[in-house]
């Protein structure tokens, strides 16, 4: 083969690679583009928070999911498990209110409803990726507003699947900061959302160890909410076994069922599911009745029953006196330990109970010697309290620093002032 027509070869060759690498550098260009109509800023501000959330106020990303239904995808922790105030605002558009519709009690997930005509014309939702998990090396894209630089682009690949972390978790090197949370993560390759960005390692050396909530566990609830049906998980007085060794079975630890729900039992292996997210994810919108093929004592049996349905987040509920917010126990073990049914969620700095130095996780015992059931009890005699302008005195049972004891019990003095029920649909105690 003579000079020329090697060169003429190489000349045609070199040209389609770098054509078919300007098309793909565009496919690229196009996918953020698409992107950057349908995600969203999202403004939270917490007055009153529960545990695990801050009062502030906080900025963060969300995706349009539905059009009809106005509906946009976040992060729970983006719109908070407590009461809070939300607004959204597309790019380059105004901020409207939104109601939190759903928030998920076990998936880092939350659902919106925007008000009508609060979504611009031609604007279209996200496709979604609902049925499979990408795999290792799938090109990703992350949308969102890391350090409050709005609607920024970050690049990488799918590392892999885990579950170390509470959840079954995408994870990828495509940077996720601080703004970025609740925003879409997207395929390169197909422009679907795979996944919603949740989190960093935001460890000492770390090299973008990042985290999404797969797509494929969302899209379940986003489906039962779309056709009226509760998508919350069951309510689960069930421990499991952590799975150190990585063994992929879900094994049964610890059980307080009630003799009307299902008969599970400690060391049952339930079959079929490598951990708790696959698990929930199979029951959703069928609690009333379900099987399941567990292994117990080295035998196959089907087991048939139900579970309650875990409270809605948004029907939460709290008193808030003197700087403190009081409210039920939200962790399923808290009977396990012995610890009285109400406990602090928060202390405001510098308020009445901040003075007394009542912290956070301090379980209330009785208020003047006298036993809180519930929160209607607590408001009812705080209220008393109040109208009479009398201090009463607080009993606390804290977990101990010290070696000998698990807790520590104090009682102190608190002017009630400022008494509130707070949260869920009523304003009131119920």
């Amino acid at each position: 083969m003579n000079k020329k027509i090697i060169y003429r070869l190489f000349a045609i060759l070199l040209f389609s690679t770098l054509l078919l690498s300007n098309k793909i550098f565009a496919s690229e260009e196009d996918i953020f583009k698409q992107a950057l109509a349908y995600t969203v800023k999202i403004k939270t501000r917490i007055d009153k928070p529960f545990l695990g959330d801050e009062k502030g106020a906080f900025t963060a990303a969300g995706f349009l999911v539905d059009v009809k239904q106005r509906l946009v995808m976040t992060n729970a922790h983006v719109v908070a498990r407590s009461p809070s105030h939300i607004s959204v605002a597309f790019y380059n558009g105004h901020y409207y209110k939104a109601r939190k519709l759903y928030v998920d009690p076990f998936l880092d997930l939350a659902l919106l409803e925007l008000p009508e005509n609060s979504i611009p014309k031609g604007i279209k939702e996200a496709e979604l990726e609902c049925n499979n998990i990408p795999a290792v090396g799938h090109p990703v894209g992350a949308l969102g507003h890391p350090w409050g630089i709005f609607f920024t682009g970050t690049r990488g690949v799918i590392s892999g699947l885990t579950d170390k972390f509470g959840g079954e978790f995408l994870q990828t090197d495509a940077p996720i900061n601080s703004g970025n949370s609740g925003g879409p993560l997207i395929s390169m390759k197909t422009a679907k959302v795979v996944g919603i960005n949740t989190s960093s390692l935001n460890k000492n050396q770390d090299q973008n160890t990042n985290f999404a909530t797969p797509m494929k566990y969302a899209c379940k609830v986003l489906q039962l909410l779309q056709i009226g049906k509760n998508p919350s998980p069951p309510e689960l007085p069930i421990l499991f076994q952590l799975d150190i060794d990585d063994n992929n079975k879900l094994i049964v630890a610890s059980t307080h069922l009630a003799s009307d729900l299902i008969a599970l039992e400690n060391g049952d292996i339930i079959d079929g599911f490598k951990n708790e997210t696959q698990f929930i994810h199979a029951l959703r919108g069928k609690l009333d009745h379900f099987s399941l093929t567990i292994t117990r004592q080295n035998k196959k049996m089907i087991l048939s029953g139900k579970f309650n349905v875990m409270q809605l987040v948004t029907e939460r509920q709290g008193v808030f006196v003197s700087g403190i917010v009081i409210a039920p126990w939200w962790i399923r073990d808290w009977q396990e330990v012995n610890l009285p049914p109400l406990v602090v969620n928060n202390v405001e700095a510098g308020s009445i109970g901040d003075d007394q130095k009542i912290q956070n996780w301090d379980n209330l015992v009785a208020i003047d010697r006298k036993p809180m059931k519930n929160l209607k009890e607590l408001f009812t005699y705080l209220k008393e309290a109040e109208l009479q302008k009398k201090k009463v005195h607080i009993t606390l049972k804290r977990f101990s620093d010290l070696d000998d004891r698990l807790y520590d019990y104090l009682e102190r003095p608190l002017k009630v002032v400022n008494l509130k029920y707070f949260g869920g649909k009523k304003s009131s105690p119920p």
